[in-house]
């Protein structure tokens, strides 16, 4: 059996005055275990947010990573995944792309990709994120004291990403400052399966048998996590 292709989507950098400081920018770490866990990883890049079926059509899976900012090329990838049910893991930004999806669908009811790249704005985040300070201890982040921002997960037992780890608590590093807000997932496609002790989102997944799960912490950073990539392989070997 041929090796699963996971795209992935990197955070941008936007400077239409430069062309040099228009960049997707690609962590390491992400295609390191996506190669560990057997997969291909490729880049999606979408450059200034003009989205690209073809892309997502060579891609058996999705990684989403973290950064600053959504853009509506995360939207428009999500709502692929959705559409043909490719399986997703989505970490810090990535997670809250979900809710940023979650948000829009409610919004506008009926979507398509014409309506994402033309709607969805970055300013759009204080719809469905909250900023609160407490979760971003290690800023700038060194590698050496990774254990400086890690917390407790709290992990509901009747989860994906409970089946995942075997636990129900997961202590793991996280690093944000903007939070997802709970009251979009009273109803749709996600529902919360993490919280931190002071109630802030750390896992959200899909509630139906779709592989879509994002998590606000970093699993990419420490061996222990590699588990997820490797679930999310094997999802998109079914």
């Amino acid at each position: 059996m041929k090796k699963p292709v996971i795209g992935v989507i990197a955070p941008k950098r936007f400077n239409l005055e430069n062309p040099f400081e228009c960049q997707s920018r690609f962590v390491d770490n992400f295609s390191k275990r996506i190669m560990e866990a057997g997969g291909i990883p490729i880049g999606l890049l979408f450059p200034l947010e003009n989205f690209n079926e073809d892309e997502m059509k060579m891609c058996d899976g999705l990684v989403i990573q973290g950064g600053p900012h959504l853009g509506s090329s995360h939207i428009c990838a999500i709502h692929y995944a959705y559409i043909h049910k490719i399986p997703v893991l989505g970490v810090c930004l990535g997670m809250q792309t979900l809710a940023g999806y979650e948000w829009f669908r409610k919004k506008y009811k009926k979507i398509n990709y014409k309506i994402i790249s033309e709607n969805f704005k970055y300013d759009d985040e204080k719809f469905y994120l909250y900023d609160m300070e407490g979760h971003d201890k290690l800023n700038p982040f060194k590698f050496k004291e990774i254990e400086k921002c890690k917390h407790e997960v709290f992990i509901d037992k009747f989860s994906k990403i409970y089946d995942i780890y075997k636990k129900d608590v997961l202590n793991v590093p996280s690093l944000h400052k903007s939070m997802a807000r709970d009251e979009l997932f009273k109803d749709g496609l996600f529902k919360v399966t993490g919280v931190t002790s002071d109630g802030v989102i750390e896992v959200l997944e899909s509630k139906d048998d779709w592989f879509c799960v994002g998590v606000q912490f970093h699993p990419e950073l420490e061996d222990e996590n590699l588990v997820l990539f490797e679930k999310l392989i094997q999802a998109c070997k079914k």
